[in-house]
């Protein structure tokens, strides 16, 4: 059973479980059958979702994560408190999307009709999971590419984790949004995209509904934001016509990155803000991807304040070469 914990001064929540590290890792090598290929089903949690091809074989699908760091059946979210902090039971839902029956691809090798099927995947299971309950006040969508990015299996897969606590971290980039909101009367996320389409410098790649940028204070090489040109609160309100055009879009960045990094470990995340504290104009969906390649050291983490060895205009310069050759 997991719990939630919070630090006391910082008020930053914790998981604790211990069953976490009991998960299978596969280390790249595939010894052991794996529990996301067709024919093996029976290894896994059996399916709440499925996109289905006309053979009648599943083609994307997702299940309860075996492992999950949140799975106390969910309940009012009440705290206890000790003389150390405060915690609460660790009650969520922890699925995983299977991106794709075949083991040995990428979300860069992916066809861009299988992509499509994915991004699909993503808003039914992010909208079906916002909608379960009362007590999930945070939807986490993300996928771990490598062993450098915290993946355990390489079978092409993401996760999605509803949350019954949200950090200070999350809720600071909320209010963020919202004092620039009220200080210049429109979305930064929006302000922030208009000036780097008139720039270009930073601009990597814009298709028909979004625009991909290297962020102008990038933590990390080659950082990505993929962003809705359409001002769109949260992605629970992304629509078919935007997740055509997210497919292809999206197929060419990793594309990009994978032109200039080879096939790098990275993270990629779904920024949305909390369910309750979703503010109608000043909170703006998008994509993050966080290439790993380099590693935070000693003064990163007693400053909190990242080192990026990559000036994010350098990577956009390579990145958009490189996207214009997809």
């Amino acid at each position: 059973m997991s719990e939630l914990r919070q630090d006391p001064i910082t008020r930053d929540w914790v998981i604790i479980n211990p069953a976490r590290a009991l998960r299978p890792h596969d280390g790249g090598g595939g010894a052991a059958p794996c529990p996301f290929c067709p024919g093996h089903e029976q290894h896994a949690t059996e399916a709440v979702d499925s996109i289905e091809g006309p053979d009648g074989k599943w083609l994307v699908r997702s299940l309860p994560n075996k492992y999950p760091v949140l799975a106390t059946p969910p309940g009012p979210g009440e705290t206890a408190r000790d003389g150390a902090g405060r915690a609460m039971p660790g009650s969520g839902y922890h699925e995983v999307i299977v991106e794709s029956p075949e083991h040995a691809t990428t979300l860069g090798a992916m066809p861009v009709a299988q992509l499509r099927r994915v991004l699909e995947m993503y808003a039914r299971r992010y909208r079906s999971l916002a909608e379960r309950d009362g007590s999930v006040r945070q939807v986490v969508l993300f996928r771990n590419q490598g062993a450098r990015a915290g993946t355990s299996l390489t079978h092409p897969h993401s996760q999605i984790v509803a949350t019954p606590a949200v950090s200070p971290e999350t809720r600071r980039r909320v209010s963020d949004e919202i004092a620039y909101f009220d200080e210049h009367g429109r979305c930064g996320l929006c302000a922030v995209l208009e000036d780097e389409r008139a720039a270009r410098e930073r601009l990597v790649l814009e298709t028909a509904c979004f625009a991909t940028v290297t962020p102008y204070a990038s933590s990390n090489p080659y950082q990505l934001q993929i962003v809705p040109l359409r001002h769109c609160p949260s992605f629970l309100e992304v629509d078919p016509a935007e997740l055509d055009d997210l497919a292809e879009h999206l197929s060419r960045a990793v594309a990009a990155l994978r032109a200039c990094l080879g096939e790098p470990d990275y993270n990629l995340v779904v920024a949305c803000p909390p369910l309750d504290l979703v503010h109608r104009a000043a909170s703006h969906w998008y994509i993050e991807i966080l290439p790993r390649v380099t590693t935070p050291a000693g003064f990163e983490l007693g400053s909190r304040i990242a080192v990026n060895v990559k000036a994010p205009e350098q990577a956009a310069r390579e990145l958009r070469a490189a996207a214009a050759r997809t």
